[in-house]
């Protein structure tokens, strides 16, 4: 086993220290002994196994696997696929499966260079983009973004999942988001941003400085003031702007949330955004009830049982991403 195959298929059969996952991936998307890499990963990826990793979520790898896929245009006849583009992509989807590595990076290269930050299902990632911004990554989500991202007029990047932005204030290059069919552009702010398919509702929350917010389906757009909420649903076709506590959308890119003598209201709008889930509160139950606990890496249903404890009232799931609060 040569020195290139040796480091790749220790890495991906032992556990390693967030560090040396680190390093690893920024040894392999080095375009030094690509050729020697990319045979590396083909072989590693044909004697895996998914099933025997994650046998009840392998659906649900395979649908990531393609969202990976569809991004990576296929190359002319007689041209070699660089590592940045097709070992990359193999590696992230062995990375997915095998590993502890909780995000990973895909880049690939075309006629601009696109860079993919992706976070797994149950992950949640902290990313420096290149123009000076952060950004937090919610579970199963996507950011993409050309180039050095400072090249041109407009910063732009484009998300699918959940993420929060402290963008670097630049009054030559706005800050442009793209999710579906809604834009965000800023100067300089911090706010949460979300597009989930499976909710149907693309929605901003500004927790501070100035956003506008625009959507291919409506004529005017709409300026948001800290501890505002733009929401678009997709079934009504209707855009609805309303004053929220900006910190209840955001307080998931912490460790933990500390609930003292929060409304059940307030919780629950927590929770969705922790867990990735929707919650109802049936119309016979209190939500201003007050309590308090701590919420760290619990359970979804650890949780809900906490709840259940603490008021009295009934928590049930009725399907993997809804709950209903009830009597």
């Amino acid at each position: 086993m040569n020195l290139v195959r040796k480091i790749i298929h220790t890495f991906l059969n032992n556990p390693m220290p967030e560090r040396v996952q680190r390093q690893f991936r920024s040894w392999l998307l080095d375009r030094e002994q690509a050729a020697a890499k990319n045979d590396a990963l083909w072989q590693e990826w044909q004697q895996l196994d998914p099933a025997s990793v994650f046998p009840v979520d392998e659906k649900e790898y395979r649908r990531k696997l393609d969202l990976l896929h569809r991004e990576m245009r296929v190359a002319p006849k007689g041209r070699l696929l660089t590592l940045s583009r097709k070992a990359a992509a193999v590696a992230a989807a062995v990375i997915l499966l095998a590993m502890t590595v909780e995000y990973f990076v895909v880049k690939h290269l075309a006629a601009d260079t696109t860079t993919w930050l992706v976070t797994a299902e149950n992950s949640k990632g902290r990313f420096s983009l290149p123009d000076g911004s952060v950004v937090w990554l919610n579970a199963d989500s996507r950011l993409g973004y050309s180039g050095s991202l400072a090249d041109g007029r407009v910063r732009h990047v484009r998300l699918e999942g959940e993420a929060f932005f402290d963008v670097k204030r630049d009054t030559l290059a706005p800050f442009e988001v793209e999710m579906g069919d809604l834009r965000v552009r800023v100067l300089g702010t911090r706010f949460n941003a979300s597009h989930i398919a499976k909710f149907g509702v693309e929605e901003v929350t500004l927790q501070s400085g100035s956003v506008e917010v625009e959507h291919a389906r409506l004529e005017k757009s709409v300026r948001l003031r800290p501890d505002q909420n733009c929401s678009f649903d997709a079934a009504t076709g209707r855009m609805t702007v309303r004053n929220v506590a900006a910190g209840n959308y955001c307080s998931w890119t912490g460790d933990s949330i500390v609930f003292e003598n929060r409304t059940l209201e307030e919780i629950a709008v927590n929770l969705e955004h922790w867990y990735n889930i929707r919650i109802q509160i049936a119309p016979e139950v209190d939500a201003s009830v007050r309590i308090s606990f701590t919420l760290r890496p619990e359970t979804l249903d650890e949780t809900l049982r906490i709840i259940e404890n603490l008021t009295r009232y009934h928590c049930r799931q009725i399907d993997r991403h809804h709950i209903i609060i009830h009597k």
